[in-house]
């Protein structure tokens, strides 16, 4: 239960500085796997359709398929997945958009 709350925790610092792409670099600089947990888990289950999302999201998020699959893997070192989210602010901002609605709103 901790580990979930310290997760929402770190969402809701990326959902509050959502428009802030600084922020947001200096916060992925610093976090742990366990931080960004339920980042990749999201990246999952947006890909086994689990998750309703808007349709206007759904369509920025299709040019980042591969990107998605990726994140989702568990083999996939933690620095190369932090490395993406780095190069791919935006698909992040959408993520982290996605998560703050179904998560935070719960």
């Amino acid at each position: 239960m901790v580990k979930i709350v310290a997760d929402k925790m770190f969402l809701k610092l990326f959902f509050d500085n959502l428009g802030n792409s600084t922020i947001i670099n200096r916060l992925l600089r610093i976090c742990k796997l366990k931080d960004l947990l339920i980042i990749f888990e999201l990246c999952k289950n947006i890909l086994l359709g689990n998750i309703k999302i808007f349709h206007k999201d759904l369509n920025k998020l299709r040019v980042y398929e591969k990107d998605l699959i990726f994140l989702s893997d568990k083999k996939k070192s933690f620095s190369q997945k932090v490395n993406l989210l780095k190069k791919n602010i935006f698909m992040f901002k959408v993520l982290i958009r996605i998560g703050g609605n179904c998560i935070l709103n719960e």
